[in-house]
This record gives C-alpha cells, structure tokens and sequence, in this order.
C-alpha cells in the first residue's frame, strides 16, 4: 500500500483536504479494499457489494486487476452514479435493501466475495492501516490540523479514523444526509441502520455524527461543516473522492 496523499487547502485559512478522487478508482475507498482483498481466499469467482458509488468503484478496478468480475447491486440513482463514473462490471438494480441482500446472498452461496461493507467490523481495521499513515503526515507537515470530518457511508473510514486520529488528540466527526435527501455514498444513521449487526452500531456513542445542511454535494457539506467551525484552518475535510482544482 504505497498510494501517496494529496492535501491542499481551498483557500487561505480555510480547512485543509485530503482529496480523495486522487486514488486509483478515484476514492479513498481503494486503499480500504486493496488490503482487504489481500486477505480473501483463492477461487473466489467474483465480488459482489451493495454500492452505488465509492465501494463499487474500488471493487470494480480492484477485481479488474485481480481477473474477477464484480457486481454492484444498487439503487436507480446508485446506478446512475456508477454509469457515470465509469463502472465496467454488472449493475443489478434493487429496490429496497433487503433484496440487494438477497442478491447477495445468492452470490455468496455461489462463490462469490461479499465484503458486507455494512456489517464486516473488519474493514475499519482496513481504514486503520492508512489513517495511520495519514496522522503521520498530518502531525509533520500539517500541525495547524486538529479536527478531521468525514462523510458518513458504511461508517467504516469515520470509526478507522477515530480510532487512529482521537488517542493522539484530535477530534473525528462524521457528517451525514438530512432525511430526504439524496448524497451518493452517504447515510442517515438514525433512519438507516441494521440495528445492533451494524457496523457503526459499536461505535455510534464514541463518533459524533453531524447532519449535512442539505441541497450540497458531498464536498460541498463537509466544506459547509469545516467553514461553520470556530477554527476552519484546524480542520481536515476527508474527501473521499474530491480532486484539487488542476493549476493553470
């Protein structure tokens, strides 16, 4: 795991980004599962995950490398997402989250990997080997930085962030969707969750959660929550799949 972190500030004494969409897929996502694979058996026959954006992608360009097929199961507007973002594997298009585990399951029983991104308290161990990497680099060349925020998917990346970020004194908040609204990737815990299976659920009374203002994209509410901060030069926006505006 050799992928180098790209962190820049938007603007003077505003929050600083560690932009994401600078990845191989094109999110942070990556680094979580090119080291969780690492760990699956040989003779898999594919992988298959309920995903519509940052997850998907990974799998997609990770199972492309390793010669297996993937299969994203997701919603109309996660398929969308995922056609525009350039996923090659096969879209099964669901309508409520216990028939995306249904097709799962069939999957599994057939062969195939499911992470369970949902459920599987092993991927925040996964986030865990990168944040580590990333609060040595924030802690040499970002000391002004004191307070990370983190969009709320899976809840994999905010807890492995915490649990990396908060013994060495910094403050990890996730931010997640107003109900009713539509932020691919995202979640509302409270309206959203597997109860005591879900992943986040061991973890929801340590990470404070914030709720997004609404009407914004992903980057837009995690640059919203750090701007409101008493200090935006000591927060750290995680970007999952961001990418700095190119120089002219």
């Amino acid at each position: 795991m050799n992928t180098s972190f790209t962190l820049t500030r938007t603007e003077k004494d505003g929050p600083a980004v560690l932009w994401g969409g600078t990845c191989p897929s094109g999110s942070l996502k990556y680094l979580t599962y090119e080291s969780y694979l690492d760990a699956v058996p040989e003779g898999v026959r594919g992988l298959v995950e309920i995903s519509g954006a940052s997850t998907a992608l990974a799998l997609d360009l990770i199972g492309r490398r390793a010669g297996l097929p993937t299969v994203a199961v997701t919603d109309a507007a996660g398929r969308d997402h995922l056609t525009r973002h350039g996923f090659r594997g096969e879209i099964r298009t669901i309508t409520s989250i216990e028939e995306g585990r249904e097709v799962c399951l069939r999957h599994e029983r057939a062969g195939w990997c499911w992470p369970r991104q949902f459920t599987d308290d092993a991927l925040v161990g996964r986030v865990e080997l990168w944040a580590a990497r990333l609060l040595r680099l924030v802690r040499a060349d970002w000391p002004q930085v004191r307070h990370l925020v983190c969009g709320f998917g899976t809840g994999a990346t905010v807890a492995g962030l915490h649990r990396v970020f908060a013994p060495a004194g910094y403050a990890v908040t996730g931010v997640q969707t107003r109900e009713g609204d539509h932020v691919p990737g995202w979640r509302n815990y409270t309206l959203q969750n597997l109860g005591d299976q879900d992943l986040f659920h061991r973890y929801r009374k340590e990470v404070p959660l914030a709720t997004a203002c609404g009407g914004e994209s992903a980057l837009g509410s995690l640059l919203t929550y750090a701007h409101a901060h008493a200090a935006p030069e000591q927060v750290l926006v995680i970007s999952h799949d961001g990418r700095p505006r190119p120089r002219h």
